[in-house]
């Protein structure tokens, strides 16, 4: 019973280092692995690609069962060849993931859900007018998916897991609506019992003008478990 403790402590480990990276924060790739970590988990976060870049902090937290994990982020994005941008504002996510099946199995299937925007992006002048107009704010996003996912252990917290998370992302704000397909790919590194890496990339459908992802983003966090049960 201690090793198969051991082994399922080791396990949660590891996979919690994309976990803590699971707040849908704008501008960041839509990555959930198909299990959860049991306890809290901290990390950074930074995305970019498609005209975004995102630098951020999350935290995850999941109870002993594993059952269900929340997890919130909070941080920075900027828009590249936006004339109207401000240079930057906030962005902030949140989301819920369930394990369905393989909790200590090598290989795993989830949902989860979630919802992130950005804050507004301020006031402009205009160059014709000299009006001041308020700028659109940019669409809240909200992913539905599921989670596939393989892992192996190597001990002593270390090991490697591997997923894929297809989802359907509904954009939503100041009269622009969507719903878009994507898919994210995704590996976690566990490095020890506390520290873990995770890289990985969304493609799929663009914004088609309504805001949004427009292309492949790519996203990378280092974590560390700083509690657990």
């Amino acid at each position: 019973m201690f090793e198969n403790r051991r082994i399922s402590l080791a396990a949660a480990m590891f996979v919690m280092v994309a976990a803590s990276a699971r707040a849908q924060l704008p501008g960041a790739p839509v990555l959930q692995n198909a299990w959860v970590g049991r306890g809290f988990v901290g990390a950074f976060n930074l995305g970019g690609g498609s005209g975004e870049a995102v630098y951020a902090g999350a935290l995850s937290w999941a109870p002993a069962s594993g059952w269900f994990q929340v997890s919130a982020g909070v941080g920075g994005q900027t828009v590249t060849g936006d004339d109207d941008d401000d240079g930057g504002r906030v962005a902030y996510g949140f989301r819920v993931a369930m394990p369905i099946i393989g909790i200590d199995r090598s290989f795993g299937f989830g949902v989860f859900a979630g919802v992130g925007g950005g804050g507004p992006r301020g006031l402009f002048v205009s160059t014709f007018t000299g009006d001041t107009l308020a700028r659109q704010s940019p669409p809240t996003r909200i992913p539905v998916g599921a989670s596939f996912g393989w892992r192996r252990l190597t001990g002593n917290g270390r090991g490697l897991s591997l997923y894929a998370a297809p989802s359907c992302l509904f954009l939503t704000g100041e009269g622009a609506k969507a719903a878009l397909f994507r898919a994210g790919l995704g590996a976690d590194l566990g490095l020890g019992e506390s520290f873990g890496l995770t890289g990985g990339l969304e493609l799929g459908q663009n914004r088609s003008g309504v805001g949004g992802p427009s292309g492949t983003i790519y996203g990378l966090g280092i974590s560390y478990a700083f509690g657990r049960p």
